[in-house]
């Protein structure tokens, strides 16, 4: 439970430091005295959203704190030890409101995120405004309150699994159906790829070995040929050798008429033995040569069959071989897709038996809960100025969903002779205070969260149906903690405390709220405001008689 709310710079209230009891808490005031401000900072603290008009003019930040008693609050204490803060059976929660609308928050004195913030705050406060009660309008709302009631968490734990199962399987099926689809319009592509790069035999190094061997042979021809070249210079009437051998014969000639050309034949001589030598050499290289033309052919011709597929694929040697064996595996996925799909279709129909049969126990569950839920709704509805007002929780039957087949709709027939509609059509804006209010009366013993906040719920309503929705906030709080804005006095009489928040001007020039907790005698004073005049002893009688009357049932 709430235990006090201290704020500091928040909008009109400079400071106020309120202590709250149990059961129900009413807080009054004129309008624009400062009520909403009051619930918005109550709503900042839990983790509502905050702006930089949150912060009183003129300073530079807004700080509002509250304490909670959490010593039955088992899920409060969980989240506390998730963070590692240590909490016994109390926890402080500050936020401080900064310029630009920045904020941050501390959990017992450790700062804490938001998100962490406002999932401590769902287990403290719930608070309901008027985009609460719109909210009773959505299907979704209406069928969690009826899950809240029929205590369903387990059954739609256990439905929510199979139903991912379920649709998983579906996903899958549709992806391999898509595959199956895109392989078969591809198939004969693929067989010819398949074919052609099978055909080509490729195995991985070849390429370079194939490069190696060709650049080799090509070497080799440049060598020959100049051999061929440097032969050709010494065979022959004209080569090297017989010009040579004249030259030797003249000069044996000429020698006897000229001495020193003896020493030319020793040398001339040398020179001979020197290009006997070349020429022995250049015939050993000759005859040495060992290449195949039909293999390096051959070569020449795989390699050019490895390039065009290169080309041809825009892929290298290893490319062309993972994409043979990728060609093979997607040829084999489609001659196994028939029986993958069987079995996934199988499987599916496995998990849709389970599924259905969860659904179906989700779905007991709640119509047995809705015959007593709609029950006891009705009576209070009919305590609370709608006397002939007929509830339905319609159940019908759809398409399976995260929450299961149910498709629930509340109807109502606000008057008698009227048929029943669905109530996100049939009623107005007093009436659906009146439906929220109805399902937190019936809620209020299965309701987890401590702290219940009512924003004028009773609005739109007046006379003796005031009385019955001041007793129906009376009964929820022997279970919760209320607070609840209200304008009626017979409302605001049966709360066992009283707020009243008003509003002036200070010494300073500046409007200010401030909010207080009421005694006895202060309360008459407040009731009788709101009956029409304070000091009237018209009005206090009443107004005493009324508080009287209020805490003698």
């Amino acid at each position: 439970m709430l235990k006090q709310l201290s704020i500091r710079n928040f909008a009109l209230i400079q400071e106020s430091s309120v202590p709250f009891g149990t059961g129900f808490s009413a807080i009054t005031g004129e309008t624009g005295a400062g009520k909403s401000v009051f619930m918005n900072s109550l709503r900042a603290v839990v983790g509502g959203k905050v702006s930089q008009a949150m912060i009183r003019s003129g300073e530079s930040k807004a700080t509002v704190e509250a304490t909670f008693d959490i010593s039955t609050n088992e899920e409060a204490k969980r989240i506390l030890a998730s963070q590692e803060i240590d909490a016994d059976d109390e926890v402080v929660i500050q936020r401080e409101i900064l310029a630009g609308g920045k904020s941050r928050a501390r959990v017992n004195g450790t700062v804490v995120n938001h998100a962490t913030l406002e999932e401590l705050g769902e287990t403290l406060v719930q608070m309901h405004g008027q985009s609460d009660q719109l909210l009773l309008r959505d299907l979704r709302t209406q069928l969690n309150l009826l899950d809240e009631y029929a205590e369903t968490k387990n059954e739609i734990a256990a439905y929510a699994k199979k139903f991912s199962e379920w649709t998983a399987l579906k996903e899958s099926l549709k992806k391999t159906e898509e595959n199956a689809r895109n392989l078969a319009e591809q198939k004969e592509f693929l067989s010819f790829q398949k074919n052609e790069l099978e055909k080509a035999s490729l195995r991985a190094g070849e390429e370079a070995e194939l490069e190696e061997k060709t650049e080799s042979a090509s070497k080799f021809e440049a060598k020959m040929h100049a051999v061929q070249e440097l032969r050709n210079t010494f065979d022959g009437e004209r080569g090297l050798m017989a010009q040579l051998q004249t030259f030797q014969s003249k000069t044996r000639q000429f020698a006897s008429k000229l001495p020193e050309m003896e020493e030319w034949l020793k040398h001339l001589g040398d020179a001979y033995d020197a290009l006997s030598y070349i020429e022995e050499s250049l015939q050993k290289v000759e005859n040495s040569a060992d290449i195949d033309p039909v293999a390096l052919d051959r070569a020449n011709s795989r390699l050019a069959q490895i390039q065009r597929l290169k080309r041809k694929y825009r892929t290298d040697e290893a490319g062309l071989i993972a994409l043979l064996a990728k060609r093979k595996q997607e040829l084999e996925s489609l001659e196994n897709l028939d029986a993958d799909l069987a079995e996934i279709q199988k499987n599916i129909r496995k998990a849709e038996e389970s599924l259905r049969e969860l659904a179906d126990k989700l779905s007991e569950k709640r119509k047995a809960a809705k015959e007593t839920l709609d029950k006891k709704v009705e009576e209070v509805l009919h305590s609370l100025g709608m006397p002939k007002a007929q509830f339905v929780t319609a159940i019908s039957e759809e398409a399976f969903s995260q929450t299961g087949k149910d498709r629930i709709e509340f109807c109502i027939a606000p008057n008698f002779g009227e048929g029943q509609k669905p109530l996100r059509i049939a009623v107005s804006g007093g009436e659906l205070s009146r439906v929220l209010l109805a399902f937190k009366s019936v809620m209020a013993e299965k309701d987890r969260v401590p702290v219940l906040v009512f924003d004028e719920v009773d609005s739109g309503i007046s006379g003796e149906v005031g009385n019955n929705v001041g007793d129906a906030l009376k009964n929820i709080g022997r279970f919760h903690q209320v607070l609840a804005i209200t304008h009626l006095q017979q409302v605001a009489c049966r709360a066992t405390s009283h707020l009243a928040v008003e509003k002036h001007e200070n010494g300073e020039g500046r409007t200010v709220s401030n909010v207080k907790l009421l005694s006895y005698s202060e309360r008459i004073v407040e009731i009788a405001r709101m009956l029409g005049d304070a000091k009237s002893e018209t009005s206090l009688a009443h107004a005493k008689e009324l508080l009287e009357d209020a805490h003698a049932t």
